[in-house]
């Protein structure tokens, strides 16, 4: 569907079948890594559904191979796929993108009665945001993720992936000793690096999770050109700028300096966003963990904090992502990063912990101490403005 044909339609009517696009491309769980490997950098995509009997059972995607340790070639393509959600094409568009962030994927399969009839991909979402009045006059420093990780020149390829790991597969910039963006690194530049026989004394694989070559520096490899907006452009122009140029990643820079970055990711909680609803829309991403109790505990204390914060400024979406390290034996250190949209601003945390709800905890209370400070800012300002009436 092209993406002027939505103008007149609203939101909450525009279906999944009205903007996906067709599964041109597939992989059978018998295919090799090899194989898909192939099909994936020919055809310049990132996810390829694993299909059987015409039914969608699985997502192989660049993560796949990033999150793992090496990976042979000769592995099938059932060995290493995820799962991944199943959208109806008639769901509704803002439901399908909240379950593709619940899930954590960058695309999904749709079906009609079990059987695939396409692809829905953030590149198909973020296509209509510059038709939706609420979204297309918002300025990029609304949204942008203004905690930047970033790599220098001389950095070396697998502290790229192990950032990018991180980061849920996130492009990463390139910055000079002033933080002068110079570059980027994404996941195109770290696969060529990752399947390239030469870098690896067992041609016959990939190179997954902490094992990129040490010896090859970003600088060898880094894109020269990275593409930059303003943080006072509008979500419209870095949608259009997004598409023109196939980019999944825009950096924001100010005088040159990098002050922020703008990702599909921070498109599609903003589209989310819109979705009616009651309560806070809360995701956690990135923790591999089985265990149903792990998950209730962390939703406690998140919505016993989220209440606290409700009292000051309503929250509207709070969103997490944690890195797992696995540093002594079986011991775990958890990093964590979090970003609290409230009705007055946008909030970020950081913290690493041995313990992951000692973890959370710390997020949490920098989150509302940031909010707290806000708000006695914004009365003060208040009261400042009033004596001068």
């Amino acid at each position: 569907m092209d993406v002027f044909d939505v103008k007149a339609i609203e939101i909450d009517q525009i279906l999944v079948k009205d903007v996906m696009s067709p599964p041109t491309m597939t992989a059978s769980r018998g295919e090799t890594v090899s194989d898909v490997i192939s099909k994936m950098k020919k055809n310049n995509v990132r996810e390829i559904p694993v299909i059987e009997d015409g039914k969608p059972v699985g997502l192989i995607s660049y993560g796949s191979f990033i999150a793992r340790r090496n990976v042979p070639l000769s592995a099938k393509a059932e060995h290493i796929m995820t799962p991944c959600p199943r959208l109806e094409e008639d769901m509704k568009l803002v439901s399908a993108a909240e379950e593709m962030m619940s899930s954590g994927v960058r695309g999904a399969p749709v079906v009609r009665n079990h059987k695939l009839v396409g692809f829905l991909s953030r590149t198909d979402i973020i296509k209509i945001i510059p038709t939706v009045d609420q979204l297309k006059d918002r300025p990029v420093n609304a949204f942008m993720s203004a905690h930047v990780q970033s790599v220098t020149g001389d950095d070396s390829v697998r502290k790229a992936q192990a950032l990018m790991k991180g980061l849920n597969e996130k492009t990463l910039p390139v910055v000079d000793e002033a933080n002068r963006l110079v570059g980027a690194i994404g996941m195109t530049e770290i696969m060529n690096v990752l399947w390239n026989p030469k870098n690896s004394k067992r041609p016959n694989e990939v190179m997954g999770a902490d094992h990129a070559a040490p010896d090859i520096k970003v600088l060898g490899v880094m894109n020269r050109s990275p593409v930059f907006i303003s943080p006072s452009d509008t979500i419209d122009k870095a949608v259009k700028m997004m598409l023109d140029k196939n980019l999944t990643t825009l950096f924001v820079t100010e005088n040159g300096k990098l002050v922020g970055v703008v990702s599909h990711a921070d498109m599609m909680e903003q589209f989310v966003g819109l979705k009616p609803r009651e309560g806070v829309y809360i995701q956690i991403t990135g923790l591999d963990a089985e265990d149903p109790e792990v998950y209730d505990t962390l939703y406690d204390q998140i919505g016993k904090s989220l209440k606290r914060v409700d009292k000051i400024d309503s929250p509207r979406m709070f969103t997490v992502h944690m890195t797992v390290h696995n540093h002594e034996g079986m011991r775990a250190k958890y990093s964590i990063s979090a970003r609290l949209t409230t009705e007055h601003g946008m909030y970020y945390a950081r913290a690493v912990e041995w313990d992951l709800f000692k973890a959370m905890d710390s997020v949490l209370d920098m989150a509302e101490k940031n909010i707290k400070r806000e708000h006695e800012k914004r009365l003060d300002k208040r009261k400042g403005n009033g004596k001068g009436l």
